[in-house]
This record gives structure tokens, C-alpha cells and sequence, in this order.
């Protein structure tokens, strides 16, 4: 209790010279051109890209070139998953080494203009083509399961989160998301198949014993939540797998010609990645947790969910 007496003024102090450290050499890699970040954050997938278009914005604004790594905050290692699944495209690509300071979130580089607030969905999906690649073993495994589950018709998209979102917007049971997935069968009975994503195991066995009208088809992750935890944030594991599910997922959800979704970023970029995606959406971000773009995508929903 004393120790912890001495050391509770020493934590300012150090927050306001790691902050201090982080943007000076952020204004010494932009004198090179370059904004480079690594994101250190115990965070999924989707919310680590949405730092990434925020990152992609400024340095659109000012004649930068991103660099990017994705690592955990507490792994000693500073894995690099970012350049295992993304590129930044090769036109702007710099070889230049520079210093990557480690941020835990988008404030830390301390930006004036705060772009959840400024960005638009046309702009978010012009940023994507312009900076963010995908690399190619990625895209043959979407394509290969595109090829071997989809058919030639359409196909509805379902993304359910089932496990850590409760915080940031109401949970949706079970039952309502199955109403929904047949009130929408019944309003586009052309639809072939339903692709379901979704980190909630007990979710996708009640989806998949429902008797649904069309088939159920889904990825075979490797790892499932069936107690409610989020997998990403579990200690152990495959972080890699981890992050490859997601962004599989993100990117077949982007190739259906509708999608029926609960809040989360992930799926949020499925919509970037496709702005012709038809969008259903089964609840809303609280107030104090309504982001960019989840802001704007709820002005796009096809219709109503019915509860």
C-alpha cells in the first residue's frame, strides 16, 4: 500500500512523457515524409482498422505515407500481425527505416482534427483503395470458399456478435436474429444461401437446428466462443488465427448481396470494403459509443429490423 502511495504521482508524469516521446517522433518521421504506427492494443481486428483509416485520413491530408504494424500491448515478442495479412500499396510503398512509436490508442498521436467526427463513408472507402492492400494468400482463401459454399445467386450475409459488444450496444437474442433472417427470406426469396459469422459457437448451433428455408453456410474458424468471452482478448492461443478469422470473415460478409448484422467494427468494413452492400441492422451502438462508421451506416439500413 505505501509503494503504490509513493508511485501514484509518477503516472502522470510518465503518461505525459510517453505522449511526448510518441509525437516527437511522429514530427520526425513526417520531416522523412512518413507517418509510421504501431498499434499496441489487445483489441480485434476491427477496431484496429478503424485506427488505421483515421491514421490513412491524416496522412491524406498531409502528403504522408502510412506505415503500420499491429501488435499486443503486452507481448514481449511485438509480433507484427499487420504486415502477415495487409499491404500498404506498393505505389506509395516507402523503404525508408524509421522509428515506430507504440500507441494504445488513436489519441495518443495527439491529431487536431478528430476524424471519427469528420469522416464520411465515401471518403472512408476511397482511403481504403488509395492506402490498404490485402495480401494474396488471403484473397485465394476467400475466393476458394466463394468457389466451393456460394452459389450463383444471392447470398445473405449474417454477422452475429455474441460475446464482449454488450458494453458498447444492447445484446440481441438469439430468436430475433432468426426472425429477421426470415422476414428477410420472405422479402427476397431469391436469396440461395445464408452466411453466417460469428464468434458465439451456441449462436451458430441454434442457427444451424432452426430449419432455416435456405442453407446455413459458415466458416470453419478456429476458435469459437461458447462461455461468452471474447477470443481475442483470451490469453494463449493463436493471436494470428485469430486475426485471419476476422478478416476471412470481414471479407466474405463483403461479398453477399445483403447484410443482417449486430454492431461491431468488423462488419462495419465489410460495408467499407463493399458500399453497394445491402445493410440490415439488428441493433445500435449506445449514444456515448455511436462511431464512425456505424454513425453513418445506420442512415443506409434496407429497413427496419423487426424485434
Amino acid at each position: 500500500m505505501l509503494l503504490k502511495t509513493i508511485l501514484r504521482p509518477a503516472k502522470p508524469l510518465y503518461h505525459w512523457l510517453r505522449l511526448r516521446q510518441i509525437r516527437s517522433i511522429v514530427r520526425w518521421n513526417a520531416h522523412n515524409g512518413i507517418l509510421a504506427v504501431d498499434i499496441a492494443s489487445n483489441n480485434g481486428l476491427g477496431a484496429r482498422l478503424q485506427n488505421c483509416l483515421e491514421i490513412f485520413a491524416y496522412c491524406d491530408d498531409h502528403g504522408l505515407l502510412p506505415r503500420i504494424k499491429f501488435t499486443h500491448r503486452d507481448d514481449r515478442t511485438r509480433l507484427d500481425y499487420f504486415e502477415r495479412f495487409f499491404l500498404l500499396n506498393t505505389s506509395i510503398a516507402s523503404e525508408l527505416t524509421v522509428p515506430f512509436p507504440r500507441i494504445y490508442t488513436i489519441a495518443d498521436l495527439g491529431f487536431p482534427t478528430d476524424y471519427d467526427k469528420t469522416l464520411t463513408l465515401d471518403r472512408a472507402h476511397r482511403l481504403i483503395q488509395k492506402y490498404l492492400g490485402i495480401r494474396k494468400p488471403v484473397l485465394n482463401e476467400v475466393d476458394s470458399f466463394l468457389a466451393a459454399h456460394f452459389g450463383d445467386g444471392p447470398v445473405l450475409g449474417v454477422h452475429y456478435r455474441g460475446t464482449d459488444k454488450h458494453s458498447e450496444a444492447p445484446q440481441v437474442g438469439y430468436a430475433r436474429v432468426l426472425r429477421n433472417i426470415r422476414r428477410y427470406l420472405q422479402e427476397f426469396p431469391a436469396t440461395e444461401f445464408i452466411f453466417i459469422s460469428t464468434d458465439d459457437q451456441n449462436f451458430l448451433s441454434a442457427a444451424r437446428g432452426a430449419s432455416l428455408p435456405r442453407p446455413v453456410v459458415s466458416r470453419a474458424d478456429s476458435y469459437r466462443s461458447s462461455d461468452g468471452e471474447a477470443v481475442h482478448y483470451r490469453p494463449g492461443g493463436n493471436k494470428v488465427s485469430v486475426y485471419r478469422d476476422a478478416l476471412v470473415n470481414c471479407l466474405l460478409l463483403s461479398r453477399c448481396k445483403a447484410l443482417l448484422k449486430s454492431a461491431s467494427f468488423l462488419s462495419d468494413w465489410s460495408c467499407l470494403f463493399n458500399p453497394r452492400l445491402e445493410l440490415i441492422m439488428l441493433n445500435q451502438p449506445h449514444a456515448h459509443t455511436t462511431w464512425f462508421p456505424a454513425r453513418e451506416l445506420m442512415k443506409k439500413t434496407l429497413y427496419q429490423a423487426v424485434e
